[in-house]
């Protein structure tokens, strides 16, 4: 019994001594997904039309890497398949019509990072360029669901800001993850000039995508330089 103890303490001493914060000159490969809400703030295109937002629920995944300046301070570059848009349901002649827009973007995000031994920080902005948008189109008194794709509607580029706050979690040796909640805020008008000029007698306001949710990273460290 005692020199099963004392094995399992030198396990976990020596487990305790691997489980380390970034160091200075890290070079960490990163693999992350998230799910979240996406918003379209100000969806003017449907004025009067709109009866309810419904919570649109979306996921991303994406690569990267961060580099450690500090055992602190850290800059990361990522890659994210990440899809927006969001549904909008409108009443019409006592049913129900839903319109779930989807707009994919590759975006490209720059963030700088600063880690304690618990927790993670994170500021930076990002750049989306798009890949693909569908209108969904469902009506409670059609058969099934048609999709619509739909041309020249969105701006190739979307671009903002976003934030993230997290827990850091000890995996092994070299792996580390994070648990944040983040949230990313677009800068530009998702919509192109093309289709707001189809916006008549209307005083026109940017369109932007806004999403909040949770994001699993991990970190798998390199040798240092």
């Amino acid at each position: 019994m005692q020199v099963r103890l004392l094995v399992l303490s030198l396990v976990f001493f020596s487990l305790q001594s691997f489980s380390q914060p970034f160091r200075w000159n890290d070079v960490s490969l990163i693999m992350q997904g998230a799910g979240y809400h996406s918003t379209i703030l100000n969806p003017q295109y449907y004025t009067e039309e709109i009866d309810g937002v419904t919570p649109t629920l979306r996921f991303s995944g994406g690569v990267g890497l961060m580099y450690n300046f500090t055992e602190n301070w850290a800059v990361s570059l990522t890659t994210d398949y990440q899809r927006k848009g969001q549904r909008f349901e409108r009443y019409m002649r006592g049913e129900t019509v839903t319109r779930d827009y989807k707009i994919d973007y590759l975006d490209v995000n720059l963030m700088g990072k600063y880690f304690t031994d618990r927790y993670v920080f994170g500021l930076g902005g990002y750049a989306g360029f798009l890949v693909r948008e569908e209108l969904r189109f469902k009506h409670d008194v059609m058969l099934g669901t048609q999709n619509f794709f739909n041309a020249n509607r969105y701006n190739d580029l979307d671009y903002g800001l976003q934030a993230e706050v997290g827990v850091l979690l000890d995996l092994d040796y070299r792996t580390k993850a994070t648990l944040s909640l983040f949230a990313m805020y677009g800068l530009s008008d998702i919509n192109n000039e093309r289709f707001q000029v189809d916006l008549l007698g209307e005083e026109y306001n940017p369109a932007r995508n806004f999403i909040v949710g949770l994001r699993f990273t991990v970190y798998i460290i390199t040798q240092p330089f």
